[in-house]
């Protein structure tokens, strides 16, 4: 027998031995429960991945050269294929009813969907490329930089295979995309301490910047902009690095809740955390007149403003949010403050919240219970969090709808 048949043989049965055990290891007790579950999570699922992708290559390659490559990828898909088999064989039940698989085949047809399956394991690589530097590289960041420190296994880890009904065909692909999606994940949250500690500068090119601000969220919140100065980026860093932290500047250990923050003194305190808790006038209005969406990506803050404007003045005003909760006080504090209010009187309270927001001056009178978020100015990344309602709110003045009926519409 050649080395390349006998390599397939071995790593092909090697192979199938190791996911049989991991297909029974859950039905042996505690002992193989526990044993199962950190298979699943880094680092164990890491040991995993390895001895089903690119562990046996490595092994046969030095060993017997591209020969050996060749024998032991075939080996894995062969057992690939075996076990699929057996294990929809062994849940009749599940293969006969609805499946992802049977779905794209009608989709695309059967052969095209294989072969784009198949076509992805060029992603093995690239994903290993990405995940040895966040086990090698990115602890001497922690040490050199003091950036912030991730639990591995609560990025990188499998979970899918405990959906009902996922069986064969379906569960070997869901699992190798929950790999993927929690290794690449990491790296991008590892990547925006990198990107906004070196370089927070936009890019000269708009369409990037579009692209790019999804997975890099300071880039349209905080970064200076392409046609800033040098000593803008320099002050910003200072801005976001003096107190020691090292995470991006949208990072979560940089927002403190309504409780912790410290520029909240103890009766302001109580009325944030009344309106974050029991906001006023937070429901999707019926009938209106006007109506904008908000949205900052530092917080992933999402506010809706409905508006029915009657003879200049606000007869009724109201938000729905999806937000943190120094954003959904400030939009029931709003709400509160501009319902009866006219157009003028709106905007004027607008133009003196977010003064207050920028230059703060000790009178306030004419804020009322907005006061209590004024303090905020000197903390500037959670600035966007409290005017967010209100910007809102404003374009909401200028955005006139045909549709009385509550339907939503883009404005």
């Amino acid at each position: 027998m050649g080395t390349f048949w006998q390599t397939l043989l071995i790593v092909g049965g090697a192979t199938m031995v190791l996911a049989v055990v991991l297909t029974l290891l859950p039905r042996l007790g505690k002992g193989g429960r526990c044993m199962a579950e950190w298979l699943s999570r880094a680092p164990g699922v890491d040991a995993v991945v390895a001895l089903l992708t690119w562990g046996p290559w490595l092994v046969a390659g030095l060993a017997w050269g591209w020969i050996g490559v060749g024998g032991a990828l075939l080996g894995q898909l062969a057992a690939l294929y075996g076990w699929i088999f057996l294990h929809e064989i062994m849940h009749r039940q599940a293969t006969r009813g609805p499946r992802l698989v049977k779905v794209h085949h009608k989709l695309v047809g059967r052969w095209r969907n294989q072969l784009s399956l198949a076509l992805t394991v060029v992603g093995v690589p690239v994903l290993w490329a990405v995940r040895l530097p966040q086990v090698f590289a990115y602890p001497l960041l922690i040490w050199l930089l003091g950036f912030p420190r991730y639990r591995h296994g609560e990025w990188v880890n499998l979970s899918r295979h405990k959906f009902q009904d996922l069986v064969g065909h379906d569960l070997v692909w869901c699992l190798y995309c929950d790999w993927m999606t929690g290794v690449w994940s990491l790296g991008s949250e590892m990547l925006r301490n990198i990107e906004s500690f070196w370089c927070p500068i936009r890019f000269l090119s708009e369409k990037k910047n579009e692209h790019a601000r999804i997975d890099f969220p300071d880039l349209a919140s905080a970064w200076v902009p392409a046609e800033g100065t040098m000593a803008e980026a320099a002050a910003l860093l200072e801005e976001k690095y003096d107190g020691g932290r090292r995470s991006w500047f949208g990072h979560p250990d940089r927002h403190e809740t309504l409780q912790e923050q410290s520029w909240v003194d103890e009766v302001h305190r109580q009325i944030l955390s009344e309106h974050s808790h029991q906001p006023r006038h937070c429901r999707a209005m019926a009938h209106f007149t006007h109506r904008a969406e908000g949205h900052t990506p530092v917080c992933n803050d999402r506010v809706e403003v409905y508006l029915r404007l009657e003879e200049g003045r606000i007869a009724d005003i109201s938000f729905t949010a999806s937000a943190c909760g120094l954003c959904t006080a400030s939009a029931s504090l709003m709400s509160q403050q501009l319902h009866g209010r006219s157009i003028e009187q709106a905007r004027q309270l607008y133009a003196a919240f977010h003064m207050a927001m920028l230059r703060p001056t000790p009178n306030h009178d004419p804020l009322g219970d907005l006061t209590a978020l004024t303090g905020i100015h000197r903390f500037p990344g959670r600035i966007k969090c409290a005017t967010l309602p209100w910007h809102t709110m404003n374009a909401a003045l200028d955005s006139p709808t045909q549709d009385q009926t509550g339907a939503s519409q883009s404005t």
